[in-house]
Parts: structure tokens; sequence; C-alpha cells
């Protein structure tokens, strides 16, 4: 049954590269983005309503708070329109979304969040020459599609699975390991990374169990949890859900620690467990990334923070998006779409969160390391290595 399992996912993975890549080529159909329009249009996709609302929210205030940056508004002497568009962190609507929005080609994507949004959305961006720029997006398969106009601002799984797995390895050695994962392609993925990195260091699973989505109770789940006798359990989900499952499982004093992933980086997680968030570590984004020259940090603090968001998780990210769109731009003299990213590869950029240069896939280079661990202690997340 497992390797059944093995070989459907590589098909699925497979057909996914295959249609993505027949789906980028453009088409002499295919509208694409004018590059002498008048205004340049950037389309912000992502959560905005729903339990995942809250990456939504950062990815609006990260792009407006570092539009404030150009003068009188204007790049290349021309105005930049913003819309906003919700696909809720579902494939069918991200695709609609997606199709819609190339009607009438936007010059720039800032979007999408959840990975698998991404993986659907992408092919149809790249058929009709669009640029995207993905903050949040962590599944290899988005950058392993053939796509030349898409970057992401963050790492990929395979290495975000590994640390876990290298956490555990060290710091729970001979003791019973959980895998507590959600049914999407980011949980699922990230969770498979994190069991392969530990059968190459002997460790086996003590349980791998898939929760429900939104759910009111985990009861039934940390039982089994509890059942099985685990030391330490690894938690792939949104911030929301991770929260409600945390705050029940100390509620019924689990004997087990946990630890997470990127997704718990929102504040919505530690609102939403409470004093039970304290202690649990999770992966994002090194402090040690942030740019320090104080004029511009605290020039973009304040931009973040005029826009109701504090400046940090995915609010970066987005503000380092449009850095990099900007530069790419200006490089190129043009908003053209094969101009921009080819001019986004030639050299490293300086962004707020320090200087990075992306590879041939458009995964991010930086000069220092992908993930670090993090750890929320009274509601504030405090970086430990």
């Amino acid at each position: 049954m497992n390797t059944l399992k093995v070989l459907f996912g590589r098909f699925t993975r497979l057909l996914a590269i295959t249609t993505a890549a027949a789906l980028m080529l453009p088409s002499a159909s295919a509208q694409q983005p004018d590059p002498a329009a008048d205004i340049i249009e950037l389309a912000i996709v992502g959560p905005m309503v729903g339990t995942s609302f809250s990456i939504g929210m950062q990815f609006k205030a990260g792009v407006h708070a570092a539009l404030t940056s150009l003068d009188e508004g204007l790049l290349l002497g021309r105005p930049v329109r913003v819309s906003e568009h919700n696909d809720s962190c579902t494939r069918i609507i991200a695709e609609r979304v997606a199709q819609d929005l190339v009607q009438n080609p936007p010059h720039v994507v800032i979007g999408h969040s959840c990975s698998a949004t991404t993986v659907v959305a992408a092919p149809v961006y790249a058929r009709h020459g669009v640029l995207q720029i993905t903050p949040s997006s962590t599944a290899p398969l988005v950058t392993e599609m053939g796509i030349d106009s898409i970057f992401r601002m963050i790492g990929r799984d395979d290495l975000q699975g590994e640390m876990a797995a290298e956490k555990i390895a060290a710091q729970y050695a001979g003791r019973r390991v959980g895998i507590l994962r959600y049914p999407n392609d980011y949980s699922i993925g990230l969770t498979d990374n994190a069991i392969a990195g530990l059968a190459g260091l002997g460790i086996e699973p003590a349980i791998v169990l898939e929760m429900s989505a939104s759910a009111s109770s985990y009861l039934d789940d940390i039982m089994a949890l509890i059942e099985h006798d685990i030391d330490v359990l690894y938690l792939t989900g949104g911030a929301l859900d991770s929260g409600v499952f945390v705050r029940q499982a100390r509620q019924m004093d689990v004997p087990f620690d946990i630890i997470g992933s990127d997704t718990l980086v929102s504040p919505i997680f530690a609102e939403t467990a409470g004093a039970a968030s304290n202690g649990v570590a999770f992966t994002f984004l090194p402090e040690s990334a942030a740019n320090l020259d104080s004029d511009r940090m605290q020039a973009a603090n304040a931009a973040i923070r005029a826009q109701g968001m504090e400046p940090d998780g995915y609010t970066l990210l987005a503000y380092a998006a449009i850095e990099i769109w900007i530069e790419g731009v200006r490089r190129a003299d043009s908003i053209e779409t094969s101009a921009v990213a080819a001019a986004i590869r030639e050299a490293p950029l300086d962004t707020l969160i320090g200087r990075i240069s992306f590879n041939g896939k458009g995964d991010i280079q930086t000069e220092y390391p992908t993930f670090a661990w993090y750890v929320w202690q009274d509601g504030q997340r405090v970086q430990i290595d």
C-alpha cells in the first residue's frame, strides 16, 4: 500500500509538471500584459477571508507599505494601480481568479500564498506572460515546473522538512515521534519531507495522523497521540487550526512537546493558542536576515505600521517582493515580463530581508541560512538559533 501511495504521488507530481510546462507555453491567442501601458497593474492574490486570512492581510500591508517608497507613487514615470483578489487558499478558486486576471493581464502578481494555489495558478500566468512573485509558497513543485517568470521569497519544504528531522533526531534521540498533518498539499508535502529526513537518520514515526481542517474539537486526535505514547509532535498546519489544536492539547495536559513549521509565524497562532503557545518551536526566516540600515528599516517599519500591521512574518516577505520587482523594473527600464525576470536574476538585490538572489528556477538564494528556529514565548516569537 505504501509503495502504491509513493508511486501515485510521483505520478501526480510528474503530471503536474508536464501539464504546467505545456500550459506555460505562450500561444498566439494568449493576451499578454501591455509593456507600454500608461498604468502599471499589480495584483495581490491570497487568502483574504477564511482561516488563513491573516496571510492575505500581511500580503496587502507589505505591498502597500513598500509602494510608498516610490517617488510620487510613480515607477518609470507611470502610476502603479493595485488590485486585491481572494483565493481562499483553495485550488478551484485560485484557478478561477487566475483565469479572470489574465483576461486583462496585470504586469505582476504578488501571490499566491498556499503552495497548492500557486501551483495551479502559475501556469496560467506564465502562459499569458505575467511575472509572479510568491512571498510564502514553500512546496518544491512551485519552482520545478520550468516556469522562468516565477520567483519565491522563502525557502523550500525539502529544506524545512530536513531541518525538522535534524532537530527531532538531535533533541529526541531514542524517543517516540508523532507527525500531525492536514489534508492539503503544503502539510502533506512538508511532512513527507520530514518523514524522509527522519528515515535517513534511522527514525520511524510512531504515528502519522491526518486531521480535519477547521474542526471545532481535536479530542479524538489528541487521544490517539497520547495512546501512542509520543514524546514529540511535528505539527504542520494553518495558524488558526494549529492554534486550536495546541490550546486543546495543553488543556488535556498532553505529555509531549510540539514543534511546527513556518505557518506558525502568524500572530493568529499565538492569539488562538494563548498561553499554550509558550514553548512551541517553529521554522521561519532568520531575524538576522533583516537589513540593518537603520534609516531604511525605520522608514519601512513606519510604512508597515501605517497599514495596521507589525513588520514581521509574511508582511516583510511581501514588502521585499515589491523591492525585488521595483529593482527589476528599474534595471530593465521596462515592465516587459521577460526583461524584468532577466534583470532580477542578473545580480543580487538589496532588500529589507537582506541581500538576496535567485537561481534559474526562481528559488531564493541568501547569504544567511534560509530558515531558523523560533519559539513562542508570552505572545512573542524569539529566535533560538
